[in-house]
């Protein structure tokens, strides 16, 4: 039996709502009756005022219950939400509070949706290709043609008894998965012998080897690489699953493999740092925590920092430090840059802009200063605003990716849309920074917007500055799941083979280089004694042109 009670119902059928209906009519029949016909009518379109703002509060917060249930924690806003948070803006504060017209905004901003979708139509038609959600396979997978002919009893017509001829084929497509396996590979040497003397042995030479008396291959070093770093498979897993392939695999060994990969991929990391990342127009930096195994930390575990440098949204590079200090990350690896560096507003990075360090030229991140409206949204609706016109400033960017503008055009492309857009932000932004208590969080978030807004907007004049630093967040994901599944790193030591490692397979994720194929030529290369004059050839990039098909 359910004993909650039941909804009560007046005469009218009207439920709980049915009273203060009543006396909403009542009042209004006797302001009519008293010849008060305007005031009756402002009297009901106060109540109706009412009950649509606390409908619409209700909505607001069924929108972020539900959020919360599913778990969600993408900062991505909700268009009706925010449509919802907007009308209620427009409702308290009114037109003397900047808020603009309601239907000018809407129209704009469904003039740019419509022309991105014009884009969007245009690039579909010059895309080729199978439909939406085929598969497809590139150039590396094995291919076989199988002929399947007619049987011979059926080559003759069935209705005159004349013999068929072949008139063409029918292609059909199956797609075979052939499992992993171990080869182990014997190599019997020759060994001649003088015999008269007995002396002067000669031997048949033995194939080169990656990591001295190691048995390991290139290819299997790199599947342990990759399928740790890449995979994010700890060896314990790739253990058990080497083992269901025949081939066990203690799992100290497997780890003596990554970090003697490490070690000799490390001299290539080091020039890629120096020639495309120290040196690139743009780099961008942000940094991460992780745990490794140490004596003399507290638990015997340090929680050391992962920085990141990205270089012209193209090349990645890690480095390990035990601890946070600029003296151990950018303050050391940026020294001397006069270019361009993106980062959020972290005090950290302070000097690498104010000429203790180096003279860099800041540019700032909306995605950080967007964060901090975002946070409000579910209790403060003056967040709509600013969220909208930032929106609108993410929008205008992809329009421009769908018109593949180069530096230049992008350049113009934004001082002609993004302009007006930045305008009413500022002064947006300077009106509430005026009006709100400055410990208000409302407060904090504008401020943060307008302290920054010269890194913030230097995007405008220069078509090669992001809006955001997003890219280099998305590298250090990377390490983020990778943490979730093996914790920490045996020591420091391993952690700095970790982002070595990490480095060349992000870089091979950005240039679009299969990361196997891509180490295990790069390992076989530097077994045969490859010159240290010549680790361009074996960069990412590089290799991928002289990799390409014909």
């Amino acid at each position: 039996m359910n004993d909650q009670p039941r909804p009560q119902y007046d005469a009218t059928g009207q439920g709980t709502a049915g009273p203060a209906l009543e006396q909403v009519r009542q009042a209004a029949q006797a302001l009519a009756k008293e010849g008060r016909g305007e005031e009756a009518l402002d009297f009901v379109l106060s109540a109706l005022a009412a009950v649509l703002s606390k409908s619409r509060e209700l909505e607001l917060q069924m929108a972020k219950l539900l959020r919360e249930r599913a778990g969600r924690t993408s900062e991505r806003v909700d268009p009706g939400q925010l449509a919802l948070l907007f009308q209620e803006l427009v409702e308290q504060l009114g037109p003397e509070a900047g808020t603009p017209d309601p239907e000018a905004e809407a129209r704009q901003d469904r003039e740019l949706e419509e022309e991105i979708e014009r884009e969007r139509s245009v690039r579909r038609g010059r895309k080729q290709g199978g439909r939406k959600g085929s598969w497809r396979t590139d150039p590396s997978v094995q291919r076989e043609v199988h002929h399947v002919e007619v049987a011979r009893e059926e080559r003759t017509c069935g209705r005159c008894g004349g013999e068929k001829v072949k008139v063409g084929e029918d292609v059909s497509r199956m797609l075979d998965y052939v499992p992993g396996h171990f080869v182990e590979r014997q190599y019997r040497r020759e060994k001649w012998a003088c015999g008269r003397c007995k002396r002067g042995v000669t031997v048949a030479p033995a194939p080169a080897k990656v990591l001295g008396r190691s048995p390991a291959s290139p290819s299997l070093l790199a599947q342990v690489v990759v399928s740790k770093y890449a995979d994010h498979c700890p060896l314990h897993r790739q253990k058990g699953i080497y083992e269901r392939q025949g081939a066990s695999i203690p799992v100290s060994t497997m780890a003596d493999w990554v970090g003697g990969v490490a070690s000799l991929l490390e001299p290539l990391v080091d020039h890629m740092l120096e020639v495309m990342v120290r040196d690139a127009y743009v780099v961008r930096t942000d940094a991460t925590s992780l745990k490794a195994l140490d004596p003399g930390g507290l638990g015997n575990i340090r929680a050391g920092t992962v920085w990141t440098y990205v270089g012209d949204d193209r090349d990645v590079v890690f480095r390990f430090a035990p601890t946070g200090e600029g003296a151990r990350g950018p303050w050391k690896v940026l020294a001397g840059r006069e270019g361009y560096v993106q980062a959020d507003a972290a005090s950290v990075f302070d000097r690498l802009y104010n000429g203790q360090v180096a003279r860099a030229v800041e540019g700032g991140c909306w995605a950080h200063g967007r964060r901090r409206f975002v946070a409000l949204q579910d209790t403060d609706c003056r967040v709509a605003y600013p969220l909208k016109l930032m929106g609108r400033l993410y929008r205008t960017e992809t329009l421009a990716d769908l018109k593949e503008l180069d530096s230049d055009d992008r350049a113009a492309f934004r001082r002609e849309r993004d302009g007006p857009t930045l305008e009413s932000l500022h002064a947006w932004l300077v009106y509430t920074a005026a009006t709100e208590p400055p410990r208000s969080e409302l407060a904090k978030a504008s401020g943060y917007l307008l302290n920054q807004w010269r890194a913030l907007t230097r995007f405008v004049d220069d078509g090669r500055l992001s809006l955001d630093n997003n890219l280099c967040e998305r590298q250090i994901r990377d390490i983020a799941l990778g943490r979730k599944n093996y914790l920490f790193a045996g020591s420091p030591q391993a952690a700095r083979h970790a982002a070595i490692l990490y480095s060349l397979l992000r870089t091979c994720a950005l240039h679009g280089v299969a990361p196997l194929p891509y180490l295990t030529d790069v390992l076989t290369t530097l077994a045969a004694g490859w010159s240290q004059d010549r680790l361009d050839e074996l960069l990412p990039g590089l290799w991928k042109l002289k990799h390409a098909p014909p």
